[in-house]
């Protein structure tokens, strides 16, 4: 399964804020964009989202920026996704199907759940933990 290329730069604006979250300091959106390649339309739109979802809290001004609304350690990727891409559940939902449509929804179904679990188990935090983690990162104070 592939989530669409919404949730990653989602994703990847929720880190870079992440990275900054214990400094306090606010994040351009024009930096998130030039820094990490997302499209800077596609990204306001993004944060918007994030932003209406209660991920992010945004600042207007010359100094403005966005932030986390909470630690990187209690936001999960789920909630991330679920704010940028909705759940929309195209699964066939009739009794009058044949078991072997049932049985290929139950399949799609259990994918979904599984999908939701695991992204419910993975934090910000979790990812931050990662790239610090990551051999040859360099970081300069």
């Amino acid at each position: 399964m592939q989530l669409p290329i919404k949730a990653h730069y989602a994703t990847v604006a929720m880190l870079a804020m992440a990275a900054e979250y214990d400094a306090g300091k606010l994040v351009a959106a024009r930096e998130i964009a030039a820094q990490h390649s997302v499209p800077s339309q596609f990204l306001v739109q993004i944060l918007q989202q994030l932003r209406a979802a209660g991920l992010v809290q945004s600042i207007r001004g010359s100094s403005g920026g966005f932030r986390l609304s909470k630690s990187p350690s209690q936001t999960t990727l789920s909630e991330i996704v679920e704010a940028v891409c909705p759940a929309n559940s195209g699964i066939i939902s009739s009794d009058n199907v044949s078991a072997i449509q049932q049985t290929a929804c139950q399949l799609w179904a259990d994918m979904e759940r599984r999908e939701r679990e695991f992204l419910q188990s993975i934090t910000v935090g979790d990812l931050l933990d990662r790239v610090y983690s990551a051999p040859g990162t360099m970081f300069y104070i």
